[in-house]
């Protein structure tokens, strides 16, 4: 049996999440979190702590994209699982630090607006790569699922050709 052609308008989305994966995820959250972890000495041991969560969580969100490309099941649900838990441990660190920036009146040094709007507009749109890895480790699971069934539909019918 021929394998399933993937649509192009997959292929596009998957490109675009690559794309936007390498940015926010590996550049954004990572590198704030290297940041975080770097001026750990001067903002506190929680703020490190923060700052190691913040790269742990943009690694898992990378591992849950890249996994997302294949057509298995169990690799499927392990990228649902890791975009998923990854973006939710994003957010909780991007919470920590912004009110942890707000109580402790960061601000922009030229602009004076606060930093945790900083952090908020390079961290949020890592919401974006989570959710497409996500909608296409589902896609690759209800393929499967289809393929499956139309192969044992496919078994189980009777033969034309009179045995």
């Amino acid at each position: 049996m021929a394998k399933m052609k993937t649509p192009a308008v997959l292929v596009i989305l998957r490109v675009i999440m690559l794309i936007l994966t390498a940015v926010y995820p590996l550049m954004m959250v990572c590198l704030s979190g290297a940041g975080l972890v770097y001026n750990g000495d001067s903002y506190g041991g929680g703020m490190k702590t923060v700052g190691i969560l913040l790269i742990t969580s943009g690694i898992i969100m990378v591992s849950g994209a890249i996994l997302s490309l294949f057509r298995r099941n169990i690799l499927s649900v392990i990228s649902i699982t890791c975009s998923a838990g990854g973006l939710i441990l994003c957010l909780a660190m991007l919470h920590k630090v912004a009110s942890h920036a707000d109580a402790a009146g960061w601000a922009d040094n030229y602009t004076m607006n606060p930093i945790s709007d900083m952090y908020m507009v390079r961290i949020i749109p890592a919401i974006i790569p989570a959710v497409l890895a996500i909608a296409s480790a589902a896609v690759n699971l209800a393929s499967s699922a289809k393929s499956r069934r139309i192969k044992e539909e496919s078994e189980s019918a009777p033969s034309i050709l009179g045995d």
